[in-house]
């Protein structure tokens, strides 16, 4: 079978790239051809003659801005290139993860009109709200689903205005143009999100629940017992990470450690040094080898999210490894997690008491849940069931 992979990124940037560049190796490994298309990045492992231009944002000019803002709603090069490559490789299927914004939804209509059969695996709530996560001003917003766009306009969810409007008219247009059903089948690794997009209108028989995948070698036999509480992720508002901090706080005894980067990074740091808040560490960034250390290295772990996660790849990698995981009880990651794991959301009270039970235990009792979280990961994230289940629908 041929296949087209297509992401905006072509590095280990989040969990949408994982599970795409992933998703090209097992379908490689199994026999099948596989091309991909996305943005031109330097932190690329893949490229084509096909990729479009580079697009920062964050560095972009007021000018740059406002073309880079028009290419979001409709890219003309991104559909000129991606309609190239469909007439030169002639794939069987074509498989979207995240393409907004950079790519934007323009490609999806290529190969509607190619008569090229389409997945698209859903990350996030993208379409079904202008603010991709339903997060904004520190809370959960889920206004403007169900078609309500414009309320995005009228509560400025992007937290800033600008992007505001630009998120309402791209939703919109997506709506008009009818994107959304140009595409056969939508994959979603959460019952969570399903039911969230179930709400906005979409058909049940369009949205297929299929957990992300992890590589075998993520599934760790022998579990080392740390000596501090980890966090991996970005550090970001709707990651909670001000409450992790204040459970911190409340438990002087205990070091955590945070790997990651993000926007928050100074106004956590100011915090901790507000604060005198002594047991946390940055460590920065992890990937690959040193990701797997980090996480081994831990006593626990805890996703303190105060977003509808979907299914994030954090839960899923410390399951993997045998990892008791603490986390609040949002979205997706009840799916993933038992009752005795979870927390009311933002209670930062219950949050250090369930950390502190769970850093105290016994390492029996934390053996005896992580070989229980661990069968979990096996029997829903194993690269064998994702790639055996995402063929079937291929093949449907």
């Amino acid at each position: 079978m041929k296949i087209v992979l297509v992401n905006k990124f072509w590095y280990s940037r989040g969990g949408a790239e994982k599970v795409a560049i992933l998703t090209k190796e097992l379908l490689e490994q199994a026999g099948h051809t596989v091309e991909v298309f996305g943005m031109r990045h330097p932190d690329n492992i893949f490229d084509n003659k096909y990729f479009t231009d580079f697009i920062d944002y964050n560095s972009a000019s007021l000018w740059q801005k406002i073309k880079f803002g028009a290419r979001a709603i409709y890219n003309k090069q991104a559909a000129t290139n991606f309609e190239k490559l469909l007439q030169d490789f002639q794939p069987d299927v074509v498989h979207f993860h995240n393409i907004y914004h950079q790519l934007s939804c323009s490609i999806i209509a290529v190969a509607h009109r190619l008569k090229i059969k389409t997945v698209m695996t859903l990350h996030d709530y993208k379409l079904i709200s202008p603010n991709y996560n339903l997060f904004h001003h520190g809370d959960v917003s889920q206004e403007c689903i169900g078609g309500k766009y414009y309320r995005c306009l009228m509560h400025n969810c992007m937290e800033n205005r600008s992007e505001s409007v630009l998120a309402t008219i791209e939703a919109y247009f997506v709506d008009l143009i009818g994107y959304k059903k140009m595409i056969n089948k939508y994959l979603s690794p959460s019952e969570f999100l399903r039911t969230k997009f179930l709400s906005a209108g979409f058909e049940d028989k369009q949205i297929e629940v299929l957990p992300n995948p992890l590589r075998a070698g993520e599934f760790i036999s022998q579990v080392a017992m740390g000596e501090y509480v980890g966090y991996i992720g970005r550090l970001a508002p709707e990651k909670g990470l001000d409450y992790l901090l204040a459970a911190a706080e409340l438990l002087p005894e205990i070091n955590f450690k945070i790997a990651g980067s993000g926007p928050s990074e100074k106004y956590l740091s100011n915090l901790i040094e507000k604060n005198k808040i002594s047991n946390v560490e940055f460590v920065g960034q992890k990937h690959g080898a040193d990701l797997q250390s980090f996480i081994m290295h831990s006593r626990i772990m805890v996703v303190p999210s105060v977003w509808h996660e979907n299914a994030p790849m954090s839960v899923v990698e410390a399951k993997a490894h045998g990892k008791v995981v603490v986390a609040f009880a949002m979205g997706g990651i009840s799916e993933i997690l038992p009752a005795e794991l979870l927390v009311k959301p933002k209670d930062v009270t219950e949050l250090s008491q369930k950390i502190k039970t769970w850093f105290n235990s016994s390492s029996e009792k934390l053996s005896d849940m992580g070989q229980c979280l661990q069968l979990q990961a096996k029997q829903n994230n194993s690269p064998e069931i994702y790639l055996d289940r995402l063929l079937k629908v291929y093949k449907k």
